[in-house]
C-alpha cells in the first residue's frame, strides 16, 4: 500500500501538466471552450499564469514521485491544500457564474489526495 501515495502524486503531476498546458497554450485557455466563461484578455492572462504554475508544480510532483520519495507526503499535503483552497473558492468564496468541469472532478481528486496523504503519513506496523 505504500506505493499508492507515489502513484497518486505522479498522476497529479500528469494532471497538472495537462490542465496547465491547456490553460497556458489553448487559444482561449479553456475558458470558453471548456468552462463556458468569457475569454477576455484579463481572463486569458490569468489562465496562462495559472497554467504555467500548474505545469511547474506537475514537473516537481513527477520528479518527487520518480526520485525523491521521502518528499511524497509533503507534496501530497501541498496538493491537497491547494485543491481544498481552490474548491473553497469555487464553491464558497468567489464562485463562478457557471459550474466548471473542474469543480466536481477536483472534489473527487481531493478525496483521493487525502486518502493517499493518510497512507503516506501512516507509520509502518512493527
Amino acid at each position: 500500500m505504500r506505493f499508492i501515495p507515489v502513484i497518486v502524486l505522479a498522476l497529479m503531476g500528469l494532471i497538472n501538466l495537462g490542465r496547465g498546458a491547456i490553460h497556458a497554450f489553448a487559444p482561449d485557455g479553456g475558458a470558453h471552450s471548456i468552462a463556458g466563461l468569457e475569454a477576455t484578455p484579463t481572463v486569458l492572462s490569468l489562465f496562462a499564469t495559472l497554467g504555467l504554475s500548474q505545469m511547474a508544480k506537475g514537473v516537481f510532483e513527477l520528479a518527487v514521485a520518480a526520485r525523491w520519495r521521502s518528499l511524497v507526503p509533503l507534496f501530497l499535503a501541498m496538493q491537497a491544500v491547494d485543491t481544498a483552497l481552490a474548491m473553497a473558492n469555487l464553491y464558497l468564496w468567489r464562485p463562478l457564474p457557471v459550474t466548471v468541469p473542474g469543480q466536481p472532478f477536483n472534489l473527487a481528486l481531493l478525496v483521493v489526495q487525502l486518502i493517499a496523504l493518510a497512507i503516506a503519513l501512516r507509520r509502518p506496523a512493527k
